[in-house]
């Protein structure tokens, strides 16, 4: 969808360079601006223009209202749709019980400038509900009224005669119910926006460049999308304008009679009336192996394939050395499911100076750097006794052998446990990621043998050197964002596409080398599951969050669901999960996590029934939830279940709602939960994300996300947890287009998003203060309070930077002068941090002085800033 851009002067923020944020605050001036909207600033002189139509809806009976301008575009009511007590006049359009007003044709040209006005008074909240629009043959030139995916008031144009992206001038402020509200929706071509006034205050704005002609019936309480009427107006509307013309701001505060002086920028923050507690579990993260996240990504294994289950018949990633013939072999497994093993034929000749074996070649390569210990571990067996067997880190080529250890010698059985090495590379090693890891013998007893493998793994140095444990640089990275908690292990990839490829955990315990692994068919490679269960909870232990555990359900990807008795398995395995998880070591399972090496038992507190059961089409999950909650709630309490979609028969703990959106589409939605009602289920935000970018976001979805965010932040008494999502890319594997943090198998590097969440969740207090934005169409903003501590979050989505006046309400002893500043910013929309420059877009912080009760800040243009103050 198009973003925000190319706002009048007076009211927006724009594109600067880092350092662009002004160093010192100017006291706020309490006259208006000379200029605004690039149009004359005195009320008296702006005379409305000619009209296109005018519907004053003041007949009070029949089924037609006249069109007052005289054009001739005569509505006539249908369905439903009445009279009622009027806003401006006797009476007005009531379309509480349905209907709509239609006139014939389009009433102006919506290729070229034009506005629309309407007072309008809704009976309900919730869903799409359209007050003026204009036909098109699929969908309307124009929506004006309701938008379900923001929760307010917008403007939204779409880019064709088709189910195409939206560019959305969505409200600062919250809808309500039997309130009568002017709207103005403004298409201004010239300047390459469209503009949503609200009561006579400009409140939202977006890009619009691309401007067609509705051709068909012009709608009062309707809209058009997918060639049917939809989006049913449910109250009043009144006094409905249109003119050919762009109205300038002036004009907009004339028609909705109210000064022009309090349509003015403003950005208000209450301190001394704190709105609600910023939920104490609200940042956090979730993660499912998707783009390599898990294999070749956060889980440290080096070695792909390394239990030759990836494929039923080739040995992939594996290769011959020395002439050897390679085969997998399902005669001679390890164990019971690690069902085949690699068989290496060795040529004659096998000795000095001819050595043979095998390589694997990684994750798109092996990583090497100097001074660094690895650690390899393989179960081999021979025809015959031979050795020594030589495991090597070395060049692509062969060429080079950075490190190696040595296997004395195999006999002709594996052993009961891996044999295992130690690989430290020298000084003089270089960084690269193009290195293979090979097993090989010179032995010339070994010259036309046999030898098996399996299990073949090798490990760099692991976070807080766990075992089997997760990579350094990407574990620093989400440390460094002090997330409350982890979701996990997704997403699709709990699910599977069936019920035979689900995150089956019980095969994800025990040693490496005794778990199956299966097939990550959502996203189409083979999983190891050595990042199981215990690993994930090892991870969440390190980075001092919590678990939220999200359980198998009985529903797949494909629609497979089970249901009645046939749910009962899957139910006592989430119970015996919830065991494994937190019971003592004299239970079942505890015994077998202290077994595992954890005797400890971890906290939990929430757990997900399913994932994503909105597609269930057969409409189990309320059934399929009610059993889980029952088993679990009977044996645990305490614990808080997550349901994700809605269930009548059961109330859940929380409601987990993903959005997927276009940046400007995030930024509109800031105030999504606004208006929500706060006595519902409270709501966990489980998957989010501006998709813009590959392999990870560019700065125009930054700023979506953060305006999104700041909506979460600010509404944290109803939304109590979110996580972005997805969290990593592997830039060899990138399905999933827009992820927070890439990788290659060397180096990583963070994204402008990541930045983004870091900053406003870091920089966070423990309250949320009121704030309000007037007449800052392309501003989102949260204010949050500890102690003497006020953090303000300012998100500008559009291309100028802006002068923003700003009010501190309740200050009880002022505040002090000098503040510290946090801006992201960058020269363009699409500016982004990749490998090879990844710092080109970083948060850089400054002290700025001049801050008090009544300040101005000069914003940078797109740009995420927060001010942090000190009050006195």
């Amino acid at each position: 969808m198009p973003s925000q851009a190319g706002l009048p002067r007076r009211t927006v923020l724009t594109a600067l360079g880092a350092a662009s944020l002004a160093g010192t605050f100017a006291a706020a001036a309490p006259a208006r601006a000379a200029e605004r909207s690039g149009v004359a600033t005195d009320a008296t002189a702006a005379d409305l223009p000619a009209a296109a139509a005018h519907w004053t809806f003041d007949e009070g009976s029949g089924t037609a209202a006249a069109d007052a301008s005289g054009n001739g575009h005569a509505a006539a009511l249908q369905g439903a749709a009445g009279w009622d007590t009027g806003k401006v006049g006797a009476h007005s359009l009531n379309l509480t019980a349905g209907g709509d007003a239609a006139a014939s044709g389009p009433a102006l040209d919506t290729s070229k400038a034009f506005s629309v006005a309407a007072w309008v008074n809704l009976s309900q909240l919730g869903g799409y509900q359209t007050a003026v629009s204009i036909d098109g043959k699929v969908v309307s030139a124009f929506y004006l009224g309701l938008r379900d995916d923001t929760g307010t008031f917008a403007f939204a144009r779409l880019d064709s005669d088709a189910t195409q992206g939206a560019a959305v001038a969505a409200a600062a402020s919250a809808p309500t119910t039997g309130t009568w509200t002017h709207l103005v929706g403004v298409s201004d071509p010239s300047a390459g926006v469209t503009r949503l006034y609200v009561n006579g205050v400009l409140e939202g704005q977006a890009d619009y460049t691309a401007g067609w002609a509705g051709t068909g019936d012009t709608a009062i309480g309707r809209a058009l999308y997918g060639g049917g009427h939809v989006d049913q107006w449910h109250g009043l509307i009144d006094d409905v304008w249109m003119f050919p013309t762009a109205l300038t701001s002036d004009q907009v505060a004339t028609l909705a009679g109210v000064p022009v002086e309090s349509t003015t920028p403003l950005l208000s923050v209450d301190v001394a009336h704190p709105a609600h507690a910023v939920s104490p579990i609200l940042p956090g993260l979730m993660f499912e192996d998707i783009n390599h996240s898990g294999e070749g990504g956060i889980y440290a294994e080096l070695v792909q394939n390394r239990s030759m289950m990836a494929s039923d018949t080739s040995p992939v990633h594996w290769s011959a050395v020395g002439g050897t013939t390679l085969a997998l072999d399902t005669t001679t497994p390890l164990n019971d499911v690690l069902t085949r093993s690699l068989k290496v034929v060795l040529p004659t000749g096998t000795g000095p100076g001819n050595r043979a074996g095998v390589a694997n070649d990684g994750f798109w390569g092996i990583p090497v750097r100097p001074r660094t210990t690895y650690t390899a571990r393989l179960f081999a067996k021979a025809s015959r006794r031979i050795g020594p067997l030589t495991v090597a880190i070395e060049s692509a080529d062969g060429a080079t052998v950075y490190a190696s250890a040595h296997v004395p010698h195999i006999g002709t059985a594996f052993p009961g446990r891996p044999f295992e090495l130690t690989l430290r590379t020298g000084s003089g090693a270089p960084v690269t990621g193009d290195a293979r890891l090979t097993v090989t013998t010179a032995d010339p007893t070994a010259s036309g043998e046999t030898l098996w493998l399996q299990h073949v793994s090798l490990f760099p140095p692991t976070y807080n050197n766990r075992p089997n444990g997760l990579r350094i640089d990407l574990m620093e990275k989400l440390v460094a964002l002090k997330p409350k908690f982890l979701r996990f292990p997704g997403g699709n990839f709990l699910e599977g596409n069936t019920i035979a490829t689900r995150f089956n955990w019980k095969n994800t315990i025990g040693p490496v080398w005794e778990r199956p692994g299966h097939m990550d068919d959502a996203w189409g490679y083979w999983s190891t599951d050595g990042l199981g269960l215990l690993e994930y909870l090892q991870w969440v232990e390190d980075m001092h969050a919590q678990p939220v555990l999200a359980v198998f359900a009985g529903y797949t990807l494909k629609g497979e669901h089970v249901t009645g008795d046939a749910l009962k398995p899957y139910i006592q395995d989430a119970l015996d999960e919830i065991e494994y998880v937190t019971g003592p070591v004299t239970s079942t399972w505890g015994a077998k996590r202290a077994a595992d090496g954890h005797p400890k038992p971890f906290p939990l507190e929430f757990v997900e029934i399913g994932n994503e059961d909105w597609f269930d089409s057969s409409g189990s999950y309320d059934a399929r939830f009610t059993a889980f909650h029952d088993a679990i709630k009977a044996k645990y309490p305490h614990l808080k279940l997550i349901a994700t979609t809605t269930v009548t028969s059961r109330t859940p703990d929380l409601i987990d709602e993903h959005y997927y959106l276009a940046p400007s589409a995030a930024q509109a939605a800031t105030h999504k939960y606004d208006n929500r009602d706060r006595a519902s289920t409270k709501v966990f935000v489980g998957e989010w994300a501006a998709q813009e970018g590959r392999p990870t976001p560019d700065l125009n979805a930054a700023l979506g996300d953060a305006a999104w965010l700041a909506g979460l932040i600010r509404n944290s008494d109803q939304v109590l947890m979110e996580c972005y999502a997805p969290l990593f890319s592997h830039v060899k594997n990138n399905v999933w287009a827009t992820n927070l943090i890439a990788y290659d198998n060397v180096t990583s590097y963070v994204s402008p998003s990541y930045w983004a969440q870091h900053m406003l969740t870091s920089k966070l207090g423990n309250t949320v203060l009121p704030a309000t934005a007037r007449a800052l169409p392309a501003v989102a903003t949260v204010a949050t309070r500890a102690g003497n501590r006020l953090y303000l979050a300012v998100v500008n989505s559009g291309t100028e930077k802006a002068t923003v006046p700003i009010e501190l309400k309740g200050l009880p002893k002022g505040v002090r002068k000098n503040a510290t500043a946090t801006v992201l910013t960058g020269p363009s929309r699409t500016t982004t941090n990749t490998l090879a420059s990844p710092d080109t877009l970083a948060p850089r912080t400054s002290t700025v002085t001049g801050a008090a009760a009544r300040f101005t800040s000069t914003v940078p243009a797109l740009s995420v800033t927060v001010l942090e103050l000190t009050l006195a």
